[in-house]
């Protein structure tokens, strides 16, 4: 026998039964008070957010984002300084950091976009780097916000500016905000989800600007390009600038909902179910040694793979969230 907490990812799921649900709190997870879940560090991670982006679906409002851009810009200003090097290209200078953060204020007042949110596209495309390399998958993506067609770089057909001017930063941002004569930058993407007074329109605008469209379905984590763009962003406005992104790009796809209390990861709200649970061949089962400021969402996906079909009983101190993801805390046999 051994603790673990059991992470269940279920491709193919086949739910065999579920016994009547008891409105009792999960105590043997988490405690009503006290609870180190609920203690995390604002750099980290929060929560994988899955589904379509709507707050009464788990994803954050506009009230939870980090308070103001000048708290947002310093937790992620040594990693803009630091961010160049990964293209084996000079950092940035502090003038070219502050640069961008000039330019993001200056952008948000003739655009009307929130400039957390633009940092937040800035962070996701770039880290921040003034001389990021400029991609070309069909379309010409260059600059600190891999702009549609822009024309702010530092960095294009070999030429690497340094250091970037200034003006060429708020041209940057400038490209990847109000957009350009062959694509629509954020502020025609907010506008086209829905506008800036609703969080989702926000989320399901960075899911566009990623992959040029929401997929059909309106799962956020479906479709082409980066799957965990829009749970990246979201992350990013609650204050992610420390560690990796705990998003499965093959599982995020998966989720049709968020789940999230506010405060933590926690994947569940407290219900107490019996579950049993027929994984086929082709199932995932993940595992994760216990960890205090563990959440339910944490590393889903970090080991193990089911290679014949088994049942597993999960018992009554177990929760469903979605019915796609499962968490347990207790002794289990492996």
């Amino acid at each position: 026998m051994a603790m673990w907490s059991l992470f269940l990812v279920i491709h193919g799921l086949q739910l065999i039964a579920e016994a009547a649900n008891s409105s009792s709190h999960l105590s043997s997870l988490e405690g009503e008070t006290g609870n180190p879940l609920h203690e995390r560090s604002t750099g980290l991670y929060a929560t994988v957010l899955g589904g379509n982006g709507m707050v009464a679906d788990g994803w954050p409002g506009l009230d939870q984002w980090v308070q103001s851009l000048e708290a947002m810009f310093e937790n992620n200003k040594a990693i803009m300084s630091a961010s160049c090097s990964q293209w084996g290209l000079p950092n940035n200078s502090d003038d070219e950091t502050n640069s961008i953060k000039d330019a993001i204020l200056q952008v948000e007042q003739s655009s009307g976009v929130d400039a957390r949110f633009i940092l937040s596209i800035v962070m996701q495309e770039s880290k921040g780097c003034v001389r990021v390399q400029t991609t070309d998958n069909g379309v010409i993506n260059p600059g600190l916000m891999q702009s549609h067609g822009g024309s702010g770089s530092c960095n294009r057909d070999g030429n690497i500016r340094n250091p970037c001017p200034e003006n060429e930063i708020h041209q940057m941002i400038m490209d990847g905000v109000e957009g350009t004569s062959t694509g629509p930058g954020l502020k025609q993407l907010i506008a086209q989800e829905g506008g800036s007074t609703d969080a989702a329109s926000f989320y399901k605008a960075a899911r566009a600007y990623n992959s040029g469209a929401v997929a059909s379905s309106g799962n956020l984590g479906q479709g082409i390009a980066t799957h965990c763009y829009a749970s990246d962003i979201a992350n990013r406005l609650l204050g992610w600038s420390d560690g990796p992104s705990l998003c499965a790009p093959n599982v995020i796809g998966i989720l049709s909902a968020a789940q999230w209390e506010g405060k933590s990861a926690s994947a569940c709200h407290r219900t107490a179910k019996t579950l049993t649970f027929s994984i086929n061949s082709f199932s995932h089962v993940y595992s994760q040694s216990s960890n205090p400021v563990a959440s339910a969402f944490d590393s889903p996906y970090a080991s193990g793979v089911a290679t014949t079909p088994v049942v597993i009983s999960l018992g009554t101190a177990a929760c469903a969230c979605s019915n796609r993801y499962f968490r347990k805390e207790q002794a289990f046999s492996k």
